[in-house]
């Protein structure tokens, strides 16, 4: 049970992760100097994304294991 806890918040941090670097690349794109870069700007939207399909996969996980956990009790 430790095992599947941790390995739930494992997998929120690495969702804060991607949303982190993909809003530092459009940010970054978004302040930046030079022209915007469309490939650069898709990158960040897609790491987003991600990170938020990762979160969801990890919340889902996290939600079959007590389901699991209440039908053997």
């Amino acid at each position: 049970m430790k095992l599947n806890f941790t390995k739930v918040i494992y997998g929120f941090v690495i969702m804060a992760l991607y949303l982190i670097i993909g809003i530092f690349v459009l940010v970054k794109n978004l302040f930046g100097h030079e022209q915007s870069n469309t490939g650069m700007v898709i990158f960040g939207v897609v790491v987003i994304i991600y990170g938020l399909y990762r979160g969801y996969r990890s919340y889902k996980s996290g939600q079959t294991q007590n389901d699991e956990k209440d039908e053997v009790e």
